[in-house]
């Protein structure tokens, strides 16, 4: 079959990026469509494959998967326009909405009243995105998984070390828990602590650069670990932005298509405005771009390594007590109400009895909060 062009792959990854509401399932679920079915750029059980080792992997899995399918085809560069494509369409729409919100929105009540229902329906998305990642890592099925997910619940709250090292460091106390440990993997641990005591004294373009590089390289479990960590890190330690404001941003980028985790560019535009939202965003996928476009050849072979998937294992059921306890963080700051829990209450049967996508959830959620508002209800 002849090969696309390389602006067909970049052009067609941007109108995908474009359709991309709903979160990193129903992303996927378009990329398939076009990769596999619609144009046949890549056969069923190579993207199954490529789907599982990008699982695996820290970042994005949807822009993964979209890097991938292009370094198929057009090799380096085909991947590195894919992934562009991808992402382009959200990071101008967020850039821009920050730049309102910030501007307008952030001391607007009509923007804020508008915003009050979709704030509950982002606690009822996390806890059902929880719940798939639960299963999905097998948390509540192994109860050593299960001992990890709680202590990394506990140490989110009771200590300050901090949380991308402990996710690393949970890894290796599940593989001693399973007795399989490999004292030779123990220099990964470098990377957060020299980015750790580097970011001190620096200025914020540093501090962005450096904070979004190790979120980038390190989010195991995709957007929700990396919403979870800017809390941590964004709001708690740098103080860049407001657990009100950061909610907020939550609820924006849920509203437009695309990647959750350019809810990196809405926190880098509040921390240093356009070139923050760019340096964020440049930072925060470079990790996800290396890993696959230098290890694509490699797939089959990461996926075959046994030890390294016993010791992402247990990284992975430490990711859903960070996600955990990020949620419950969550909820204290936007259950203040009767109205917001029934939002919420809601949103959950929405999602887990009729199965309804992210996007009409939000829309419906901003529907009812915003008539709770102007009928003088809450």
């Amino acid at each position: 079959m002849e090969k696309p062009s390389l602006w067909t792959i970049f052009w067609t990854y941007i109108l995908i990026g474009l359709q991309g509401w709903g979160g990193p399932a129903a992303q996927i679920q378009i990329i398939h469509e076009h990769a596999v079915e619609k144009k046949k750029w890549i056969d069923n059980d190579r993207f199954r494959d490529a789907f599982a080792v990008c699982g695996m992997l820290p970042g994005p899995e949807a822009a993964e998967l979209c890097m991938y399918v292009g370094y198929r085809q057009r090799g380096y560069v085909g991947g590195f326009l894919a992934g562009l494509g991808f992402m382009l369409p959200n990071f101008f729409l967020i850039t821009v909405l920050a730049w309102a919100y910030f501007q307008y929105a952030a001391t607007s009540e009509i923007a804020q009243g508008l915003l009050y229902g979709v704030k509950p329906a982002m606690v009822a998305i996390v806890l059902f995105s929880l719940y798939r990642i639960s299963n999905k890592f097998g948390v509540l099925q192994d109860r050593k998984k299960l001992l990890i997910t709680i202590l990394m619940i506990t140490l989110a709250f009771i200590t300050q070390f901090d949380l991308i090292l402990l996710l690393l460091v949970m890894g290796f106390v599940y593989m001693i828990i399973s007795r399989s440990t490999n004292n030779s993997a123990l220099s990964v641990n470098s990377l957060p602590l020299i980015v750790g005591a580097s970011v001190a004294t620096a200025s914020i373009p540093t501090n962005l650069s450096l904070l979004f590089l190790k979120i980038g390289a390190l989010s195991f479990g995709g957007a929700y670990t990396v919403l979870a960590l800017l809390q941590f890190e964004a709001v708690d330690n740098f103080g860049w932005l407001t657990t009100e404001q950061y909610i907020d941003g939550l609820a924006i980028n849920e509203l437009t298509p695309g990647p959750t985790i350019m809810v990196a560019a809405f926190v880098g535009f509040a921390a240093y405005g356009f070139w923050g939202a760019t340096l964020a965003t440049f930072f925060i996928f470079l990790p996800a771009f290396l890993l696959v476009l230098i290890g694509a050849p490699y797939f089959d072979k990461i996926r075959e390594n046994k030890k390294l998937t016993v010791y992402l294992a247990g990284v992975s059921a430490a990711v859903v007590g960070l996600i955990a306890s990020f949620l419950i963080r969550l909820s204290l700051d936007v259950f203040h109400d009767i109205g917001s829990i029934a939002i919420a209450i809601i949103m959950l049967v929405l999602l887990f009895k009729f199965k309804w996508q992210i996007w009409k959830v939000f829309i419906v959620a901003l529907a009812i909060g915003s008539s709770l508002i102007l009928l003088n209800l809450i």
